[in-house]
């Protein structure tokens, strides 16, 4: 063997590969399995994806599937707690992949990637990242099978510097593009808040987005109705303090400013009473016009009848 030949080899031999080979599977009925994955092949500050399935990358492929459960565990007496799980539902077959999770988790979420590895193209899910890593690894139950690499970790990035580059590029989103459908009498969610298109919710249901619906009802809960603005001892102001007013604040009295508005959002509930009380108010302003107006009507008429 000349020295170039034994250099190479030597390089093989001694350039560390942060992938999890040592998968364990267990067939229990065709190709419903039981994956143990292991773990994510750096340890702490490590992230890493798990492979699903080879998917649909220009050429016709097999039926490639991953349909079931991966749970990510890290705990012991000096370790602390973490739970990750993923419920996956996932194919590629012919010309298409089609994809959704649903996870749970006490820390950060997985999600859908898609990534080169060793010159196929996976469809993949990004470990739910933490500085202490699962100590008991990954394990997968369900319907699964691939043309290519099945349930294999592979790590990224170690203490923020990319790993594996040689054999892993191009990991990008993936969109999930399946429907999930709840044909129940009740959907019940017992949580704090619920968010969608967003991740932080700070509200008991918070939308990143617009809401296209028939109808919307909002209880005051305890808020009171300006009707008030009609009893005899209700002090209306008159309209020269409300032009000053407005010359002065360039907004309503008691209504918001654009400023206040962009800055604290509208509370729809307490909007909609100032907006009812400023109708009622301007009513009331109408009303006494018209009388005014009916006075000099009849002024005039005198006038022109003498």
């Amino acid at each position: 063997m000349n020295k170039k030949l034994k250099f190479i080899c030597l390089v093989i031999l001694f350039t560390p590969l942060y992938i999890n080979a040592q998968i364990t599977t267990t067939p229990l009925a065709g190709d419903y399995k039981i994956i143990d994955i292991g773990w994510n092949g750096g340890g702490d500050y490590t992230r890493n994806l798990i492979l699903l399935h080879e998917m649909y990358n220009g050429t016709l492929i097999n039926m490639n599937n991953a349909i079931g459960t991966i749970t990510a565990l890290r705990g012991a007496a000096s370790a602390g707690n973490r739970i990750n799980i993923l419920e996956v539902n996932s194919s590629s077959s012919y010309n298409n992949t089609t994809a959704a999770i649903k996870s749970i988790d006490n820390f950060s979420y997985w999600t859908l990637k898609t990534c080169i590895y060793n010159g196929k193209k996976y469809l993949a899910v990004d470990v739910p990242y933490s500085n202490a890593y699962h100590n008991w690894g990954f394990k997968f139950s369900g319907w699964t099978k691939s043309t290519g690499e099945n349930m294999k970790s592979v790590a990224y990035q170690i203490n923020g510097t990319p790993v594996n580059t040689d054999v892993l590029s191009n990991i990008e989103d993936f969109t999930p593009n399946l429907s999930e459908t709840h044909s129940v009498g009740n959907f019940l969610v017992m949580g704090n808040n619920v968010g969608i298109g967003t991740m932080v919710p700070d509200e008991k249901l918070t939308v990143k987005g617009k809401i296209h619906t028939q109808e919307v009802r909002v209880d005051l809960l305890g808020a009171l109705v300006p009707d008030y603005v009609f009893e005899n001892d209700y002090k209306l102001k008159s309209l020269e303090e409300i032009e000053n007013y407005i010359k002065e604040n360039k907004h309503l009295p008691e209504v918001p400013s654009a400023q206040e508005i962009e800055k604290n959002g509208l509370m729809l509930a307490e909007m909609n009473m100032t907006l009812l009380k400023k109708i009622e108010e301007m009513t009331l302003y109408m009303i006494e016009q018209n009388k005014k107006i009916e006075n000099l009507e009849k002024k005039i008429e005198t006038i022109l009848t003498k």
